[in-house]
């Protein structure tokens, strides 16, 4: 076997975006991978399995298939030695795909077993056992890899259902069950990907402004600090930084799940006309959510729910950074108030190959405006879906609103214990902070705009 190349995902410093192969990835935790999915999961009404499996399977069959078209001399055995490398290397576990053999009859199931798994990790973080095995995107990725290993279309065995015995459900293993589809003509798009638009901006989208909040904070060395800290799997393919369990998943997994969902659920609605009152009996957090938006119905429920994942990503992520030695040790030196936070955390953001966010305007503990570039969530629309009809930024307006929440109710400069009960208390205050989107480049705007205030109930 030949010495495989080692992964070095690249960034572009005029964009924020990172990349892999030409595929966009982006750091998300454990606690955004785990809400998302249980937002897809929870819904009775949809079918969950090609969403978060089909979305899987397409991004990873994509990147993996261009990394192959660029090594024409590679074995077989060498793409499943990259295949595996790129999983463990962006966190997802221990894929054992190096070793993998073809059966004799790859139309016959055959399993691969999994011994670490992120999401099998994450989706333990329950209360009580789940009744059903959740590692659909390891399915998805396994299905995407050998499909782009071996030219041939690969699916999930017995209905494209994971094993009995998953690491998600308080196993010792995940089990994956695979078969081989036979296709006469199998083409190049033999896991369904969808053609990729090319994006077209504005001009103005060039135009990104310098920075005017916390200037004597220094972004670049923030910024090249955080790109060159070792985030890449352990050795058993996991990243465990910032208190946190890190992915650098493929963005347009998270963005393909999410609008696939949004559109899902809207399409139910349609068809069942009492579903939107069930909705509060199976998301808890729509309890508080009805109070605040009373007459919350059709998009703007799914919506709620992907900004709700933004909420939990910003505390946990974000607040999680904010409590490391790295942040004490780098950034806390640099910052003279309180809202100097704030600019800290959003070069740590502009690290993370969610394009590059700007602080337009901060009034301390009341007002917040954001802007952000390039963002991953508007660029994956238009690429898969074209132009937008409605803000699709969920992340950013999450993310808005969590950040302001931590710095001015849950005081996140005394290190707070970011536990749930905590985030219920912060982030659910009747008195606390939430954003709308005001501009988004999906809809054609040069720049997607999240403007954060306090609750007015």
């Amino acid at each position: 076997m030949m010495q495989l190349p080692s992964i070095r995902p690249q960034r572009d410093p005029n964009t924020g975006i990172v990349t892999i192969d030409n595929e966009p990835v982006i750091f998300h935790c454990n606690h955004y991978n785990r809400f998302l999915q249980l937002v897809v999961e929870d819904c009775h009404y949809i079918q969950r399995d090609p969403i978060l499996k089909q979305s899987a399977a397409e991004v990873s069959f994509r990147q993996l298939q261009q990394h192959f078209k660029s090594c024409p001399d590679w074995s077989v055995e060498d793409r499943l030695a990259y295949a595996e490398a790129v999983y463990r290397f962006c966190g997802f576990g221990d894929l054992p795909l190096a070793s993998f053999h073809l059966p004799e009859n790859p139309e016959n199931a055959f399993q691969i077993i999994e011994k670490n798994s992120h999401y099998g990790f994450a989706l333990r973080l329950n209360y009580g056992k789940r009744r059903w095995a959740g590692e659909h995107f390891d399915l998805g990725f396994a299905i995407g890899a050998l499909s782009a290993v071996y030219e041939a279309p690969f699916a999930g065995h017995l209905g494209n259902r994971l094993g009995d015995q998953s690491l998600s459900r308080g196993d010792e293993q995940t089990e994956l069950w695979m078969s081989q589809i036979h296709i006469a003509n199998p083409d190049g798009n033999i896991v369904g990907t969808q053609a990729i638009a090319e994006v077209r901006l504005p001009s103005e989208a060039a135009d990104i402004p310098e920075r005017t909040v916390g200037l004597h904070v220094d972004e670049a060395d923030i910024i090249a600090a955080v790109s060159g800290m070792p985030l890449q799997g352990d050795e058993h393919g996991l990243i465990r930084e910032f208190g946190v369990c890190l992915t650098r998943h493929y963005a347009d997994y998270y963005n393909l799940v999410s609008f696939r969902f949004e559109t899902a659920l809207v399409n139910a609605l349609a068809t069942h006309p009492l579903l939107d009152e069930m909705l509060w009996y199976e998301y808890p957090a729509l309890f508080y959510y009805k109070e605040k938006f009373a007459g919350l119905q059709g998009m703007d429920l799914a919506d709620t729910l992907l900004i709700e994942a933004g909420h939990i990503c910003g505390f946990n992520t974000m607040g999680g950074i904010m409590r490391s030695d790295p942040w004490y040790q780098l950034v806390v030196p640099q910052l003279r108030c309180r809202e100097d936070w704030l600019a800290g955390i959003v070069a740590c953001i502009n690290a993370l190959g969610w394009g590059v966010w700007r602080i337009h305007e901060l009034v301390p503990n009341e007002r917040l405006v954001l802007r952000a570039w390039y963002p991953y969530e508007s660029l994956g629309y238009l690429r898969s879906f074209g132009r937008a009809d409605h803000p699709v930024d969920y992340l950013l307006t999450g993310i808005g609103a969590s950040l302001m929440n931590l710095l001015y109710s849950a005081d996140i400069t005394a290190k707070p214990d970011l536990s749930l009960e905590f985030y219920y208390q912060v982030n659910r205050s009747k008195a606390g902070f939430w954003g709308r989107q005001s501009a988004c480049v999906a809809m054609g705007d040069p720049y997607s705009e999240v403007i954060v205030e306090r609750n007015v109930l």
